[in-house]
């Protein structure tokens, strides 16, 4: 049963964003729609990530006995990995909000704020959130929401390079142009990418071993 639901949350939270942008791209001939939509959809965002990370875990055996453990007996490194993903998330979104704050005067504005977290990720927010969402998958032993770490860092970059599209390009125009020809685009940029990739690589490696080649 857990699978099921964890399941059904983590398609509820692609749909959301593809609902998301369908409402937006026709909000002319739908404004009252996407008016109404834009005001759940964070809730709707947070309940299924939320949701799917801790249906599945392992912790709630007694609750849904086909819950299982991904990392067994090495639980223990992958909880501290974890616990230092979560952390370097929240210190983002610190560094996000104190670029906030600088700017507050110019907030009417509508001022584009290319400092702090903003000079080395363009959506550090999107950033933080795949980490906090990877760190807690980790801590809580959940399988589902472990393999759904990739899935969800690909949905929050496409949904980012609309957002420049539709949003900030036209918003900003050549001031966005220049600013993202400075700071990349992508989640994980180099040097960072390499070590995603070899995490990935061994928790890849070490579901392989334990449910497929189980001892």
């Amino acid at each position: 049963m857990s699978i099921i639901i964890t399941l059904i949350l983590e398609f509820v939270f692609i749909i959301n964003l593809v609902f998301f942008w369908s409402a937006f791209l026709k909000q002319n001939e739908h404004p009252i729609l996407f008016s109404s939509y834009k005001t759940i959809f964070p809730y709707i965002w947070t309940i299924s990530l939320v949701g799917s990370l801790i249906i599945n875990s392992n912790f709630l055996q007694f609750l849904f006995p086909t819950n299982i453990s991904y990392f067994q007996d090495l639980w223990i490194w992958f909880f501290m990995l974890g616990f230092v993903l979560i952390l370097v998330g929240i210190k983002i979104i610190s560094m996000v909000r104190k670029s906030f704050k600088v700017d507050v005067v110019s907030a009417q504005e509508a001022k584009l704020i290319t400092s702090g977290a903003y000079a080395i990720v363009r959506h550090p927010v999107y950033l933080a959130w795949v980490l906090i969402f990877t760190g807690w998958s980790f801590i809580l032993d959940s399988p589902l929401a472990i393999l759904f770490v990739p899935v969800l860092t690909l949905f929050l970059a496409a949904h980012s390079l609309y957002e420049e599209r539709y949003i900030l390009i036209p918003k900003y125009d050549d001031l966005y142009r220049r600013y993202y020809k400075k700071v990349p685009y992508r989640l994980f940029a180099p040097p960072y990418n390499y070590l995603i990739i070899i995490i990935g690589i061994i928790v890849a490696y070490l579901g392989l071993v334990n449910y497929v080649f189980p001892s």
